[in-house]
């Protein structure tokens, strides 16, 4: 019986998805877990995963449709099934063509099976690790025997040809600790054209499906590779659960950029970094410490990490905040333990930034999570501004909101004055730490657009 691949439901408040585009077609082979389509909601979004092997057998309702979750949207089927009856609603959405919907489509039975083939047992090994068929190789051995030698060659020639996907899945590894990420791709890259890449970074808590694959997507219809992920012990990725501490999420940016400067559609000589909040702070302190990194964007970021904790405090909840912090370092060492708290104790929240967090964790509760005391700790040491002269004469644009009251836009101008030539520093007026982060948002797209404009100028993409 043939698999049904459902709307997804994210969060308890979804009731429907964006289907953003299909990442295969109609009588593709798929395996189970390899991603299949990309969806939007109003906050997220990610990539949804084939739930089973085999041909993708019916695709039911195209790019741009919205279907509420858990209702079908393909089909995938094994060699040779018949399939029943598309559901009227989807089987108009499907028939893009216009052709009538048959009441059973049989999936193309398998070839028959190969000849009988001459290959050295490591290049046996070696075909079947990268799903090459044998078959369609002539070997240079003995008596047509293939070789090694003849099967690295010819995964070389199905390497060069192949069409570069638009959105992969990926995987790296940071510290030893493999770190979940999403790679975009401009559409319809020819094979062995190489791009400028972007590797973009999440701020205070956040994982890799808000926000940023629409940035990703922005840059990509731009020309640029993006690559996005999760940090050490968030979302996806392995690592001490909830862990933050900034130079350990600096040294997985400086990871993300050896897997994506690696990757054969990307130019390494022109990589950028662009973070979000916390994020920014990051990449200015990893393309300080980094010399690939040829410009840098920050959005909304502290230079200096005891500024702007305090500054959101009063003098006595100040004080008693570094008494907590001494008390726990002191637990640390004496017992190796430490408090967790809710990340709104270490940043405390501004009304519009606890209403944030509020409908966050409401929608998506996996969202929340406790950090260590010691995060705070970490934070208060962390200078962005002490490293962000070591980025000349590599430029870098600062954006903040005028009316940013979590991350106040005196910690840009602190960092503007910091820097070296060239810089760029750009203040938006009426806007506050979240209001732009809606995709399609008036806000989300002139943030976006002043990104893309400034990588534009200073890093073309081609």
């Amino acid at each position: 019986m043939a698999a049904e691949l459902v709307m997804p439901k994210w969060g308890l408040t979804m009731q429907e998805g964006l289907i953003g585009r299909w990442l295969k077609q109609e009588g593709d082979v798929v395996e189970k877990g390899e991603p299949l389509l990309e969806v939007e909601t109003e906050k997220i979004t990610n990539l949804v995963e084939a739930p089973a092997s085999g041909v993708l057998a019916r695709i039911l309702f195209p790019a741009g449709s919205t279907v509420p979750v858990t209702h079908a949207i393909a089909l995938i089927a094994q060699p040779g099934e018949a399939l029943p009856d598309a559901p009227p609603s989807a089987a108009e959405a499907a028939r893009a063509d216009g052709a009538p919907a048959s009441s059973a489509v049989a999936v193309a039975a398998p070839a028959a099976p190969p000849r009988q083939i001459r290959a050295m047992p490591a290049a046996r090994r070696l075909a079947a690790e990268r799903e090459l068929d044998l078959a369609r190789l002539v070997g240079s051995g003995p008596e047509g025997t293939i070789t090694r030698e003849d099967v690295e060659h010819a995964l070389r020639q199905v390497s060069a040809a192949k069409p570069v996907p638009p959105i992969q899945k990926v995987g790296f590894y940071s510290d030893g600790m493999r770190l979940d990420g999403m790679l975009y791709t401009p559409d319809g890259l020819p094979p062995g054209e190489k791009r400028a890449a972007v590797v973009l970074l999440a701020g205070y808590t956040y994982l890799k499906s808000f926000v940023l694959p629409d940035i990703a997507r922005a840059l990509s219809a731009a020309g640029y590779a993006a690559l996005l992920f999760d940090y050490r012990g968030f979302g996806d990725s392995e690592g001490p659960r909830w862990r933050l501490l900034p130079a350990e999420q600096v040294g997985d940016a400086r990871a993300a950029l050896t897997f994506v400067a690696d990757q054969p559609q990307v130019d390494s000589e022109r990589l950028a970094i662009v973070g979000l909040s916390l994020g920014g702070s990051n990449a200015i302190a990893a393309a300080s410490a980094d010399s690939r990194v040829g410009a840098v964007v920050a959005v909304a970021s502290p230079g200096n990490g005891e500024r702007w904790l305090r500054g959101l405090r009063r003098y006595w909840e100040w004080d008693e905040f570094l008494a907590r912090i001494a008390a726990d370092r002191s637990r640390r060492v004496r017992s190796g333990e430490t408090s967790r708290v809710h990340p709104l104790e270490i940043v405390l929240p501004d009304p519009e930034t606890e209403s944030f967090f509020e409908r966050v964790y409401g929608e998506f509760p996996e969202m929340r999570c406790e950090l260590a005391l010691e995060t705070a700790e970490a934070l208060i040491e962390f200078r962005p501004e002490d490293q962000i002269a070591r980025l000349a004469p590599r430029p870098v644009l600062l954006v903040h909101g005028a009316a940013d009251r979590l991350v106040p836009p005196d910690e840009s101008r602190q960092l503007f004055e910091r820097a070296g030539s060239p810089r760029r520093m750009e203040v938006l007026p009426g806007v506050g730490h979240f209001d732009w982060v809606m995709p399609g948002s008036h806000g989300f797209k002139d943030v976006t657009q002043r990104i893309a404009r400034f990588l534009q100028d200073v890093m073309p993409a081609a």
